[in-house]
This record gives structure tokens, C-alpha cells and sequence, in this order.
């Protein structure tokens, strides 16, 4: 097949190469911040070099959970990641079929098990849940003058009092939180559902992971029956906690700062970039799409 202009397309190649792939046709699985691809039994994440302790994070943490007996892709040859390959930070990781798509079921019971057998506070080496700077760190290849970037930045800043507070508050203690637990980030699999793309993930408040089934209602237009679902998997019902709201707001600016990061991509993620940003700052209940 012929490639893009797209070092990265090289860079997944090789990593996929050194991974034991083996032949066959190299497969996209998803382009935004960060490019997957796999083939075979095998998928790779690439990101740019400065990425490095995102890429180093996400090792830790699938180390972490697969210790805890968390469901959780697999990575390949953990002990020797992330790789440096022509300049690009790699992540390699076992290619598990889906069966179908994550369901608010699903969602609500890995996010159960995950605070159940990750409770107790730091017992291996994973940093902090940190989505404030994530969000920072999406927009920061934009300049200062630009409206967007600079609206996200605010409200970051703003945000950062109530999410301290809310950090170190859940009733439910410390454990490692996921940080974008929504159905694009677990596979189904035949033995079960599994958590993937754990970027974003750290030690913190375990709460955080319900905040992606109240937007999901709240601003994508999901049924509330969803979130009743969600939140008998997960157990309890975390709205009652105070410090909730924090979590749901700095949630929202993260998906917000993800569009706007990727904007480029597409009219339509432009569009929505814009309509998020505008419901942030102005205070209104627009609904947003899912792109």
C-alpha cells in the first residue's frame, strides 16, 4: 500500500518489526494526539520524543494493574519500554479482538475493580493523576494570541484551587484512576473487557472515573438510564461527594482541550473544538458531539 507523508507511518513499522509482528498489512487503529497502528497481534502507540513521560507512565501503569490483577492490555516485553526509534517515543502492546462495544455495564465494572484492587495508595512506581497538566500539555504546540488555547488555559488555571482540594478529598481514598474511562478506551473482548489507553492514568481521587458518565449525559445527550447503569457496576454513587463537581469540570476541560489539539484534523473536529470552548466559557448547555 502506498504511505502518507508520515514519518510515523515509518516509525510504527519498525517498532512493529521489533516487536515480532510479523508480516502484513499495516493498520491505522486511531490518529490523533498520537498514532496507533498495528499488525497483527501486535499494536503500537507513537508519539513525539517529548512525549516520553506520557509514553513512561502508561508503561507503569500497565505494569501496575497487571500486578493488581486488573484487566488491562497486555504490553509487549514490558521490562524494555518505551522505545526511542528515529526520534519518536513507542509504546508496543498485544492486539486483543473486540466483540463488540463497551457498555455503561462494562464501564461501571472496570472502573469497581479498578479502585478495589489499586486502593491503599501508591505501592509501585506511578505518578500522581495529574489531568490539569495533561490538559495544558494538549495545547501547548499552540501560541499564545490563540483564542482557544488560551481560553483552555485560563480555565485550567482557575480550576486548579477545587482540584487540589478534590485530589486529596474522595471518601474513597487514593487509588489509581484511569483519567478517560469511556467506551473508545476499553475492548471487549471475548474473555472479557479490557482497559487501554492509560495516558492520562495515576494515584488520585477514584471518583474521577464516574465523571466521563455524567458528561456523557450531560453534554453529549446520552440517557440518563445509561449513568443509572454505570453507577450500579461501579457501586456507589459518587455525586454525593462535594468535591465531585471538580472532577466532572476538569473532565470536560480534557475532552475540550483534546479538540481543540486536534482540530486541524478535520472541519468538523474544528467545529466542535469551537462549540466546547465557547459552552466552557460562556456557561451554556450546547450539546457536543462525539467525533
Amino acid at each position: 500500500m502506498e504511505w502518507p507523508s508520515d514519518p510515523r507511518w515509518d516509525v510504527a513499522s519498525l517498532a512493529l518489526d521489533r516487536a515480532g509482528a510479523g508480516a502484513g498489512e499495516l493498520i491505522v487503529v486511531r490518529d490523533g494526539l498520537s498514532l496507533l497502528a498495528r499488525r497483527g497481534g501486535v499494536v503500537v502507540r507513537v508519539r513525539p520524543r517529548s512525549e516520553e513521560p506520557v509514553a513512561a507512565r502508561e508503561v507503569a501503569v500497565a505494569v501496575a494493574l497487571t500486578d493488581a490483577a486488573v484487566p488491562v492490555t497486555a504490553l509487549v516485553t514490558p521490562g524494555g519500554q518505551p522505545w526511542i526509534i528515529e526520534g519518536s517515543v513507542v509504546t508496543a502492546w498485544s492486539w486483543s479482538a473486540s466483540t463488540g462495544p463497551a457498555g455503561p455495564v462494562e464501564l461501571g465494572a472496570l472502573a469497581r475493580i479498578l479502585a478495589e484492587r489499586t486502593a491503599g495508595g501508591p505501592a509501585h512506581e506511578v505518578p500522581r493523576f495529574d489531568p490539569l497538566t495533561a490538559v495544558r500539555r494538549v495545547v501547548e504546540h499552540l501560541p499564545v494570541g490563540d483564542d482557544q488555547a488560551d481560553a483552555i488555559r485560563r480555565l485550567a488555571h482557575g480550576l486548579g484551587p477545587a482540584w487540589a482540594a478534590a485530589a486529596d478529598g474522595d471518601p474513597g481514598g487514593v487509588t489509581i484512576v484511569h483519567g478517560d474511562l469511556h467506551r473508545d478506551n476499553v475492548v471487549v473482548t471475548a474473555s472479557g473487557p479490557l482497559l487501554t489507553d492509560l495516558e492520562l492514568a495515576g494515584w488520585g481521587p477514584p471518583s474521577y472515573d464516574a465523571a466521563p458518565a455524567v458528561v456523557a449525559v450531560e453534554r453529549y445527550g446520552a440517557h440518563p438510564s445509561a449513568l443509572d447503569v454505570f453507577l450500579g457496576a461501579l457501586g456507589r454513587d459518587p455525586r454525593t461527594w462535594d468535591g465531585f463537581a471538580a472532577c466532572v469540570a476538569v473532565y470536560e476541560l480534557w475532552v475540550t482541550a483534546w479538540a481543540v489539539g486536534v482540530r486541524h484534523q478535520s472541519p468538523e473536529l474544528a467545529t466542535e473544538a469551537a462549540r466546547r470552548v465557547a459552552s466552557l466559557v460562556d456557561h451554556n448547555d450546547q450539546p457536543w458531539h462525539l467525533l
